[in-house]
């Protein structure tokens, strides 16, 4: 009696796994249609319904009900599957799968796999499906990688998309705590299908595609006001700005091209270049004003001259610029340089104000990051977040790159900017030293010389600096140095 029993609940605990834990949607894109199946997660495995499947590919099958097989065919091919069973036919060459196929009532379920080791040697069709997703990829169908991050920037929190084609990217509020991005594309294939953000705007970012259209839903909280939309690179890209106000959007171009800065039609076909996506860094910000005088900080001028240098790289280059901050926001700088390793940037500029407390200084400098600093470099060595710890060594790989940049630079700026030599020089840069591209840090004049300081507010002066810096962007993106990510 007692084995008996121990032979039931051992029975009922193996049926207990094949026990469907969750069903969803699970589109199949085949290169004219695509079909829409429900999925069956059974013991940690995805099943899919078979005779939906074939029948959607018209591939003729015989349904022995006794035998307990399905038995398809194509031209002189024959693939036959067994109930509760993971060895499958093929033209009778036994093949095993990783897990067994089932039938429950009229319903035959495959694991996803089948489609691939079995389905396709029948038909001829290659079937694409990478584990952890919830779609199929069928024949020759053209499904554009899409990539998606989030990013706290200052007072907002922006998701980016980008993706290999160009795309339109409608938003959508539902309800107070969920936003949907509808992508007018299907399919796309998420590089990742869901990613947490934890800040005051956002909780998660997920791609969700159940009903056959591509869309990315956002679990948002009650304080986002503002939802903002921005296209760039040809509709390649796409930032979505949260806000709890209306406030200016990081990266998003000016109406109007600045006065001060030459505008013309691009010097460069856009699928020409290959610098095409610039992070402009205005250093400082918030509570962080950086050098000043009585009339001036370093913290607005940086950002207006970070401004006009957005708008001279768009008009004249066709480029596409995002900067850290358009506001008076505090970033620290991990989260400056992490704004251009998001967003896969070809080059980054930080830029500041010098200020020398030698009155007689008008030198400028142009820094790269340091080589490495060696073992002297200790936590205890650091102040004012200038410096950080080794393992932050994103530089190194592109460190040639940047060198070659900041010659370019170098060179533009004294021909153009009479009176102001520019110096390349290396220093251990926080900002710099995770980044993962070419990366510069321009540092200009010396606000505590009035000549200077009166220099650095002069619009003519300004537009010479500026257009010197797009020349040295065009020149270094025509280089052998530089590359498009």
């Amino acid at each position: 009696m007692k084995k008996a029993l121990i032979v039931v609940v051992l029975a009922a605990l193996g049926a207990a796994l094949f026990v469907s834990a969750a069903d969803t949607n699970f589109p199949i894109y085949f290169s004219n249609s695509k079909l829409l199946v429900k999925a069956d997660v059974m013991n940690r495995t995805v099943y899919l319904p078979l005779k939906e499947i074939i029948q959607h590919m018209g591939v003729p099958y015989t349904d022995a009900i006794a035998l307990e097989t399905l038995t398809m065919r194509s031209g002189n091919n024959k693939l036959v599957v067994t109930k509760n069973s993971a060895l499958i036919s093929f033209n009778d060459q036994i093949l095993l799968l990783p897990n067994p196929i089932l039938r429950d009532d009229n319903r035959w379920l495959v694991p996803v796999e089948f489609l691939s080791m079995g389905l396709a040697k029948l038909t001829g069709t290659e079937f694409r499906y990478r584990p952890g997703t919830s779609r199929v990829f069928a024949g020759t169908i053209d499904a554009p990688e899409l990539e998606m991050n989030a990013q706290t920037l200052g007072p907002i929190t922006r998701i980016t998309i980008r993706c290999a084609v160009p795309i339109t990217v409608e938003a959508k509020r539902e309800d107070p705590t969920k936003a949907v991005l509808t992508i007018d594309r299907a399919p796309v294939d998420p590089a990742h299908e869901r990613f947490e953000h934890k800040d005051r705007l956002l909780h998660s970012v997920a791609f969700d595609d159940s009903d056959g259209n591509s869309k990315i839903v956002l679990d948002i909280t009650h304080e986002v006001a503002d939802l903002r939309v921005t296209p760039a690179d040809n509709n390649r890209i796409f930032f979505i700005d949260l806000s709890r106000t209306a406030e200016p959007v990081t990266g998003a171009p000016p109406a109007t091209a600045e006065p001060s800065v030459a505008a013309s039609k691009p010097d460069v076909v856009p699928g020409d270049r290959k610098v095409r996506v610039v992070v402009i860094d205005p250093g400082h910000g918030g509570m962080d004003a950086g050098a000043k005088t009585s009339n001036v900080t370093e913290k607005d001028l940086t950002l207006a001259l970070a401004r006009k240098l957005r708008s001279a790289l768009q008009s004249r280059l066709g480029t596409t610029v995002l900067l850290t901050r358009d506001s008076d926001a505090s970033m620290d700088n991990e989260a400056r340089s992490a704004v251009a390793n998001n967003n896969q940037a070809n080059l980054f500029i930080s830029l500041h104000v010098g200020y020398s407390q030698n009155k007689a200084d008008t030198g400028s400098s142009v820094f790269i990051m340091k080589e490495d600093f060696g073992d002297s470099f200790t936590p205890e060595k650091t102040s004012n977040d200038r410096l950080f710890l080794p393992w932050y060594l994103g530089y190194r790989i592109h460190r040639p790159a940047s060198a070659a940049a900041g010659a370019i630079l170098e060179a533009e700026l004294n021909k153009s900017v009479p009176g102001s030599k520019f110096t390349v020089r290396t220093a251990p840069l926080a900002v710099l030293s995770s980044a993962t591209m070419p990366s510069l840090l321009l540092e200009i004049g010396n606000l505590n010389n009035p000549a200077s300081a009166q220099a650095l507010v002069d619009n003519g002066f300004q537009g010479r600096l500026l257009n010197s810096i797009v020349d040295a962007v065009q020149k270094f993106s025509q280089s052998p140095h530089s590359s498009a990510n």
